[in-house]
């Protein structure tokens, strides 16, 4: 009897903490290390002709109510034909907040779990040529600067297509994760 009541008890008690067990349990599906994206309300590209680097130009892309809202504003990238080659240098930024939060010393930082991808239209892919420059601790390209060459003196009106990816696992040269941004920033390629 005593031994029958002795099972009833630790039955009892396992059933008790079987939930609580289980509730701990790692779901090797699901990371535990996930952070919340960041709102990324406005790109900066910073251009410059490769010898000058003190004459750059800013151009921004803001959507700063987020996506469903207003339009966003985009300026149009213009660069001279005659100049064979342009840096580009990317700030991340949210300015929803007051003061605005600067994300790309993050992404820098962090850089094995992020890389950016640039993309030309067909318009301006024989014309230019874009090749990143910055890599992450890994030796991995991370994006955030970049070289532009221009191969032909002619005028031309295109894109830029600039995306960052945030990755959970190994990151590859492929894009993949989760999209942080994805923008397009016309180019008009003058001839002077």
């Amino acid at each position: 009897m005593r031994s029958l009541q002795l099972q009833r008890g630790l039955v009892f008690c396992l059933a008790c903490a079987l939930p609580w067990l289980t509730g701990c349990e790692k779901h090797p599906a699901h990371s535990h290390d996930h952070e919340p994206q960041e709102l990324i309300t406005t790109v900066l590209v910073h251009v410059w002709d490769e010898p000058d680097s003190v004459h750059t130009h800013l151009f921004a892309f803001r959507d700063l109510d987020g996506p469903g809202g207003a339009e966003p504003t985009v300026d149009t990238i213009h660069l001279h034909s005659d100049k064979q080659r342009w840096r580009l240098r990317l700030d991340f930024l949210n300015e929803a907040v007051e003061p605005p939060d600067t994300i790309t010393a993050e992404i820098r930082a962090k850089g094995t779990y992020h890389q950016v991808f640039y993309e030309l239209s067909p318009e301006l892919q024989s014309m230019l040529e874009l090749e990143r420059l910055d890599v992450d601790a890994n030796g991995m390209p991370l994006g955030l600067e970049a070289r532009m060459t221009v191969r032909q003196q002619k005028e031309a009106r295109g894109y830029l297509r600039i995306r960052l990816f945030h990755y959970e696992g190994r990151k590859t040269l492929e894009p993949g994760g989760e999209t942080d941004v994805d923008v397009r920033f016309p180019v008009h390629v003058m001839s002077d």
